[in-house]
């Protein structure tokens, strides 16, 4: 990992991969811990501030990784999101601002999943956001107004853009790779979808404006939510959902994600095409006046009298003449958990935010490092749930799998599954099964121990 990183350097790429390999064994611990020894640490700590050293060169060498194991497979998913990386330790003149005002930036990635087996692969791009002054402060009554988005659209530099650069060099790095692209929310961008139809891209959006205007297959003008919401369901799925916490950070993240209860809800699924309707802030010459696209629909029709009802609205390119295809297109959606799992993985697992380098450059490049860990063992936990009877030498060394064997308090038998092997490394870490299932911080732990003995070599 990391030796064939392009650093300027070849002992800087050796470094590196060693930083990296230090950090996969012990992603708990802090920097000079992890490393072991003084000259360790201070070879990691000239490492990270070495202007040479870049996000962009470090994740070069693991994009390559990933490309190489998307070959491998008919069909992959591209799952994009942008999650907000705080660093209480740093001053926000230096790293940036968070829209709480507080000191961070935002990490924009695509995390590639094998569309089959919904198994992590690897991240084909990267992007950090950084925001050099504090956020807004809420208008006042006969305050300058909100920009349009006219105004808006002339800023060339606008953030929206990542998500055009993160499609087109995934699409790149991953070329010859059949590719669907999934995204929550703020991916709703006619400019993003007009350009991913014209290029033969296939997608599954989440819709966060559902007042936009479409039009009909009569040719009859309306509101998406209006189309959607006029379909009858054409098949029932019951989906279990997980209790959320409320979210305090923002008025708009407490409105779009509510707290909830765990539940068994009892969904409804529905689709129409439609033709989408330009918006009027774009050019015509530019984009065409619509664009084909297909709608579907999920909700919750009889919720909890106390609970918010679920209800999704998705644009696609994927067919919808059936139920069953109606229901795949749901399914690619619902794969997008992984990325936010990805994030935990990085957050509670690696501790980025607590990386105590205090410039942007060194923390960007921490990040870089820590993806093909979080990766890693977010593929062996996913394995465990989508294919647990999988042999577990499809992601684990068969050297690992008999320090198992040998070491864990819970036996595996002499061909385990992936999920055998998950709860033996998880008890390897000290979990117990009344606790239900492994968090990251024991998974890490149990990698921490499992990673030091087989690098003894003791049998």
């Amino acid at each position: 990992m990391f030796r064939n990183a392009d650093l300027g350097d070849p002992r800087r790429s050796e470094r590196a991969a060693r930083v990296a390999e230090k950090l996969a064994r012990n992603p708990q611990l802090s920097i000079p811990d992890a490393m072991g020894s003084e000259a360790e640490l201070e070879g990691a700590y000239r490492l990270m501030n070495n202007k040479k050293v870049t996000m962009t060169a470090l994740h070069a060498s693991h994009a390559k990784e990933t490309a190489s194991r998307a070959s491998e497979h008919h069909l992959v998913l591209a799952i994009s999101d942008t999650t907000p990386c705080e660093f209480a330790h740093a001053d926000p003149d230096d790293v940036g601002y968070l829209n709480t005002g507080k000191a961070g930036f935002y990490l924009h990635y695509t995390l590639i999943v094998s569309a089959s087996e919904l198994r992590p692969l690897g991240v084909s791009y990267v992007e950090p956001v950084f925001r050099d002054a504090p956020p807004r402060k809420p208008r006042k009554s006969g305050a300058k107004k909100k920009r349009s988005a006219f105004e808006l659209r002339k800023n060339k530099d606008r953030e929206s853009k990542r998500w055009q650069r993160g499609i087109e060099a995934s699409d790149e790095a991953l070329a010859g790779c059949d590719i669907i692209h999934v995204a929550d929310r703020e991916s709703d961008i006619y400019e993003l979808m007009s350009n991913a139809i014209k290029a033969g891209r296939r997608f599954v959006f989440r819709v966060r404006i559902p007042q936009r205007k479409g039009r009909d297959e009569e040719g009859t003008e309306g509101s998406v939510w209006d189309f959607a919401a006029a379909q009858e369901g054409v098949l029932q799925r019951d989906v279990p959902l997980s209790s959320r916490k409320p979210r305090v950070q923002t008025t708009r993240g407490r409105k779009t994600h509510p707290p909830r209860h765990a539940r068994l809800a009892t969904l409804q699924f529905s689709a129409t095409p439609l033709e989408l309707l330009r918006p009027r802030y774009l050019p015509a010459g530019e984009f065409d006046k619509t664009i084909p696209i297909h709608v579907v629909r999920v909700w919750e029709a009889a919720p909890p009298e106390d609970e918010a009802p679920v209800e999704w609205l998705l644009y696609t390119t994927e067919p919808i003449g059936t139920p069953d295809e109606i229901a795949a297109v749901v399914d690619i959606y619902r794969a997008r958990w992984l990325i936010e799992e990805c994030n935990k993985a990085l957050k509670t697992g690696c501790l980025i935010e607590h990386r105590q380098f205090e410039s942007r450059e060194a923390l960007l490049n921490v990040i870089a490092l820590s993806l093909p860990i979080a990766v890693e063992i977010l593929a062996l936990r996913s394995a465990a749930r989508s294919t647990p009877d999988k042999p577990a030498t499809d992601v684990m060394t068969p050297l690992r799998i008999e320090l198992l064997r040998r070491l864990s308090a819970r036996p595996l038998p002499e061909n385990p599954t992936v999920y055998e092997a998950l709860w033996a490394l998880a008890g390897f870490g000290g979990h117990l099964k009344s606790n239900g299932e492994p968090g990251w911080l024991i998974l890490h732990r149990s990698e921490e121990h499992t990673s030091e003995l087989q690098s003894l070599r003791h049998i």
